[in-house]
């Protein structure tokens, strides 16, 4: 039996349609016709396959269920379609690999190799478990000595739906730096979207022996082959475009971004806000505020918020002051050390509405405009405890904070509804818990989707849990974005996207280092030697997308003031007159 720790002692008896709610020991318990399974709900420590479809079970925490009797392990989703009889009978047992090509599902080949350290090759080789399944190679992490298990978090994954995709041997001309011994033992792995700004990327892996180096490559190629002939095509929703790169000053301190329509972005970092018009590398900057820590455009209202300066206070001015229109500042002065803001309408889109977050307090503001931008504080909100997220849900203000997710009524006053029922048994491992809340999204008028830094749950409007099984993530998330219906996950090494209503995982960007600047996850920053600006362009989307210049002759230009203007500026090959901005 695969290592794991007992997370719920909720007993889960096979075959049955619908999980009925009893409160009785904080038990999830499903009627039974037969003395069959007894499972629990479990945590695996080590990667573990499913002994019913033989897929991992991914995700940092209740991966599966696991009978207590015989052992028997699978996915939540799969205990209806388990063996009756425990334990199983041989006949029925699968193998460790059984792989449904149609399907796309189950482990075709494992084994230990070794990968690059995260310092790089130079560095020397880090052991590690390869895992084939789901037509995706999982790679783990392990310690060096004999006995040591491999983390249950995924450290690399290459799924093999890409387009790119292939695998073969090393040689001397791929110019990899490794000793000439450890060639014949070596194979690449290639696929694309793994690195910028070149769009593809080889991962060298070494094996133990000759023959295994040969297995790996046959493996993986006979599957790649089966793979393209059930046309499991590439089901990928981003492709990524570098905008730019530290050659722009800008970009080396950029800390928030926002898209104001398919030529313009504006971008906020150290040195203040800043307006790039993408189609033709002119840049303007906005008033005289120092360090942006977040943008919010408000179309609704015609305004745009900031948080900046030292202080941390919120800011607003009209959109105009985008195309580089003098405009005045209106500063919300009690926002003084606030961390987050979200806008939305509320009364049917007749009101902008406005909610500061600072420490556990929340500010609500009706925003007006007419010749000047002015507010009123209709509402003044007290969280538990420090506020993590927040958005506008039909006119609420949805809040995450440790542990839990509340849901504040704008129009009227009125108690926070519990997106978590202190009554749902089965929810209440959060609380015993601790937990960062990541982001809450509203799937329709009945059903959410929390995140929290080890599992996604699903809840309705009253908080009880609406579907049995949860998102699981493949490794520990920083971030999490929305774009309907996709939800962008980030970790150390990639970005997993996910789609909320199906539950699929669907793409993995194998990003290091990344981090997203706006809420859709659209703009982003690669924080490695050089810094990128990145876009992930939405491929199913038809209409004003973002169309960035080719980067192939950024290193000549510099950004160049205009003689004639301190705010405005160029990104180009520097001629004539202008002067060359420093310090930026």
């Amino acid at each position: 039996m695969a290592q794991c720790e007992i997370t719920d002692s909720a007993h889960l008896p096979v075959h049955t349609p619908t999980i009925k709610r009893k409160e009785y020991h904080n038990r999830i318990l499903f009627p039974t016709q037969h003395k069959t399974h007894r499972f629990f709900l479990t945590s695996f420590i080590v990667p573990t396959k499913c002994h019913q479809c033989t897929s991992l079970m991914v995700g940092l925490i209740r991966q599966g269920c696991t009978c207590e009797a015989c052992g028997f392990s699978c996915h939540i989703t799969c205990v209806e379609k388990a063996p009756k009889t425990c334990p199983v009978p041989f006949h029925q047992k699968k193998g460790a690999f059984c792989l449904d090509s149609q399907k796309g599902m189950g482990t075709a080949y494992e084994g230990h190799v070794w990968i690059p350290k995260k310092a790089g090759m130079k560095k020397g080789w880090q052991r590690a478990l390869a895992v084939v399944c789901d037509f995706k190679l999982f790679l783990y992490d392990m310690d060096e000595e004999e006995d040591s298990k491999p983390n249950v978090v995924v450290s690399q994954v290459i799924d093999m739906r890409d387009g790119a995709f292939s695998v073969s041997s090393v040689w001397p001309s791929d110019f990899i730096p490794a000793r000439r011994k450890e060639m014949p033992r070596m194979f690449k792995v290639t696929a694309s979207q793994l690195s910028a700004p070149s769009n593809r990327y080889s991962i060298p892996i070494l094996a133990d022996s000759e023959n295994e180096k040969s297995e790996w490559v046959s493996v993986l190629s006979e599957l790649h082959k089966i793979l393209r002939k059930s046309h499991s095509g590439d089901r990928s929703v981003y492709v990524l475009k570098e905008a730019y790169d530290n050659n722009l000053p800008l970009i080396k301190t950029t800390q928030t971004a926002a898209i104001i329509d398919h030529k313009r972005i504006a971008l906020g970092n150290e040195e203040g806000l800043f307006v790039v018009h993408v189609t033709i590398d002119e840049i303007i900057r906005i008033g005289y505020m120092k360090k942006i820590h977040q943008i919010e455009l408000i179309p609704h209202g015609q305004m745009v918020a900031v948080i900046s300066g030292r202080s941390h206070h919120e800011q607003l001015f009209p959109m105009s002051a985008l195309d580089g229109r003098k405009t005045d500042i209106h500063k919300l002065a009690e926002t003084k050390g606030c961390q987050t803001v979200t806008s939305g309408t509320v009364c049917q889109g007749a009101h902008t509405c406005l909610c500061v977050a600072r420490k556990s307090q929340i500010f609500c503001y009706k925003l007006f405009q007419s010749k000047k931008i002015s507010h009123r504080k209709f509402k003044e909100l007290q969280i538990p405890t420090n506020v993590q997220w927040m958005g506008i849900f039909s006119a609420q203000v949805c809040v995450g904070f440790q542990s839990g997710f509340l849901r504040y009524p704008l129009r009227r006053e009125g108690i926070p509804y519990r997106m978590l029922h202190s009554h749902e048994p089965t929810l209440s491992f959060i609380a015993h818990q601790p937990v960062d809340a990541l982001c809450a999204i509203e799937i329709s008028s009945i059903e959410y989707l929390l995140c929290f830094k080890s599992i996604g749950i699903y809840t309705d409007s009253r908080g009880l849990r609406s579907r049995p099984a949860e998102l699981m993530w493949p490794a520990t998330p920083s971030y999490c974005c929305y774009n309907a219906p996709y939800l962008s996950v980030y970790s150390e090494n990639a970005v997993d996207i996910i789609d909320v209503n199906s539950m699929e995982w669907i793409q993995t960007i194998p990003l290091k280092k990344v981090q997203p600047l706006n809420s859709e996850g659209f703009l982003n920053i690669l924080l490695l030697e050089t810094i990128r600006l990145i876009y992930f362009k939405n491929k199913k989307t038809n209409g004003d997308e973002l169309v960035f210049p080719e980067t192939s002759d950024n290193q000549q230009k510099q950004m160049v003031r205009h003689h004639s203007s301190k705010h405005r500026y160029s990104f180009r090959v520097p001629r004539g007159k202008g002067i060359l901005v420093k310090g930026l």
